[in-house]
């Protein structure tokens, strides 16, 4: 008996884990940003991120900056590879929160925590 309410919760855990790949696809818009658990009044209506199910995504922030490339998933990582640049770099973003329209998720810039809240734009 023990042994199955083990497996169960772990089957549970481990799909909590994972992200749904087909929620992700749309148009997001940036609502809330907070770094090392601060809130950070930064300009938000321009950060955008822009997500294909043929596994592309464009990135949009403040200013004239914006990148684009492919995307995947591994485990509760979205993975995302930078092609614009001269040298191809790839950034992990954690998803920690997840549904048909929020997205919440964590990136480290130098160190710095950074947690980053969307909502699909309709």
């Amino acid at each position: 008996m023990r042994l199955i309410i083990f497996f169960s919760t772990f089957i549970l855990l481990s799909q909590a884990c994972n992200i749904e790949e087909a929620q992700l696809n749309g148009s997001w818009q940036a609502v809330q940003f907070y770094e090392n658990g601060q809130t950070s009044k930064v300009p938000l209506n321009e950060v955008k991120l822009t997500i294909s199910p043929n596994n592309r995504y464009q990135f949009q922030s403040m200013g004239m900056y914006s990148e684009a490339g492919k995307w995947r998933c591994a485990s509760n990582y979205l993975i995302l590879k930078d092609t614009t640049a001269d040298t191809p770099t790839e950034r992990m973003l954690k998803v920690l929160y997840q549904s048909t329209d929020s997205l919440k998720i964590r990136m480290d810039r130098n160190g710095v925590e950074q947690v980053l809240f969307l909502g699909k734009i309709k």
